[in-house]
């Protein structure tokens, strides 16, 4: 009796793992930043949806804006955040690689308060990716770029010193980082992107 209670004790725990570490795994894929804007204090989480992404795949901006929890304000599951709803009015999202750029809007997600997502993209190559949230918050202009680390979210470099970013806006501290798209790996033919063939097309038709 004690072995079969043992035995369905591991299956409980096993299948707890196998349930939260998708979101586990996302949340700390995502960067986290404490600022004060005005007075109040906010925690963004922000980073790529669907991560960790490549080439072709379909993403988009993520932003979860909360109150941070007093006692711990720059953990995002503490039990004292409290979600910041309404910044779609106020807010949008550039998005740029290289020499090319592209604002898009930033809607609430469904069913969770707090939570916003840009209209989807199609990273069509593996390079840094850079997110610039800009627009209004408590009465303040705010205008902040959040860029991917091509090593990796977990390689990003924590940093807890005040930064003075804007007038009236100030960061606390930033911590972890989201993943740049990385390549294709084809099999058993090599991976060919559609911006690849894209161009392939255009020579051709030169």
């Amino acid at each position: 009796m004690k072995r079969f209670h043992f035995m369905l004790v591991g299956v409980l725990i096993a299948t707890s793992m196998l349930v939260t570490a998708p979101s586990l795994q996302m949340s700390y894929a995502h960067q986290r930043a404490l600022f004060n804007i005005n007075g109040q204090d906010y925690l963004f989480v922000v980073g790529s949806l669907n991560e960790p992404i490549s080439v072709d795949d379909k993403t988009g901006v993520e932003l979860r804006a909360m109150y941070p929890d007093p006692s711990n304000p720059i953990d995002s599951r503490a039990n004292g955040t409290k979600p910041v709803t309404g910044l779609e009015e106020s807010l949008k999202v550039e998005i740029s690689a290289g020499d090319k750029n592209m604002t898009l809007n930033l809607e609430p997600a469904f069913g969770e308060l707090g939570s916003y997502e840009s209209e989807p993209f199609y990273p069509t190559i593996a390079t840094t990716y850079n997110y610039r949230i800009f627009g209004d918050i408590n009465g303040t202009a705010f205008d902040v770029t959040f860029s991917c680390n091509p090593a990796g979210g977990e390689a990003a470099q924590s940093d807890n010193s005040t930064v003075q970013i804007s007038e009236g806006v100030e960061r606390k501290a930033l911590l972890g980082g989201f993943g740049c798209p990385e390549e294709r790996i084809g099999f058993p033919e090599p991976y060919i992107s559609q911006y690849e063939v894209s161009q392939a097309l255009n020579r051709t038709s030169n």
